[in-house]
Order: C-alpha cells, then sequence, then structure tokens
C-alpha cells in the first residue's frame, strides 16, 4: 500500500472530524486575527480539545458498525486512523495559530 493510498483512506475515515474541526480551526483563527489577546490562545486549544471529543464521541456513535471492517481488512488499524486525523487537526489549528501570531502579533 503506497503512501497516497494511506492518505485517501485516512481522508474517507476521517472525513466529517476534518472537515468540522476545519471549520472550528477557521473560527478561531479569525476571531484571534481580529483581535490578539494572548489568554485567548490556550483557550481555543482547550475548547478544542473538548470540541474533538465530543466530535469523537458522535462519530463513533452514529457510524454503520460494519463500515469499520473495511479499513481492518485492509490492514490500518481503527485506532491508528482517529490517532492521525486528531493529530493532522491539531497540528493544523498550531499552524494557523502561529501564522496569526507572526503577522499581526508584537513582540
Amino acid at each position: 500500500m503506497t503512501l497516497r493510498d494511506r492518505i485517501y483512506l485516512t481522508w474517507s475515515y476521517g472525513k466529517a472530524q476534518l472537515l468540522l474541526g476545519g471549520i472550528y480551526n477557521l473560527a478561531c483563527t479569525m476571531l484571534l486575527a481580529h483581535g490578539i489577546v494572548y489568554a485567548l490562545f490556550v483557550d481555543v486549544f482547550i475548547l478544542k480539545a473538548v470540541f474533538t471529543a465530543i466530535l469523537l464521541y458522535l462519530v463513533h456513535h452514529f457510524r454503520n458498525p460494519s463500515a469499520c471492517f473495511f479499513y481492518i481488512n485492509l490492514g490500518l488499524s481503527r485506532r491508528r486512523l482517529t490517532i492521525s486525523i486528531v493529530l493532522i487537526d491539531f497540528l493544523a489549528l498550531a499552524i494557523m495559530l502561529a501564522i496569526v501570531l507572526l503577522i499581526h502579533g508584537k513582540a
């Protein structure tokens, strides 16, 4: 299995989580871009953790139970896919907030 196949399967497994997480990331980035308050950076990450936990619960609860066997039969672990999706989502938020801080922040 190539890297491109793994990326595509990760995307197809966590599309809902990545899209909703991306909307949250954009909303937080736009909020902080209008007015830099350094205390909000910590609050954004705390709320992101809560939002991600709720989202993971809802996706796990409403996902078709037999759909996970497709990924298991390909040799992909659900835990590894979930961890990679959460890491991608948090990394995207960290990069976006770092860009806002570099552009609009005052040292």
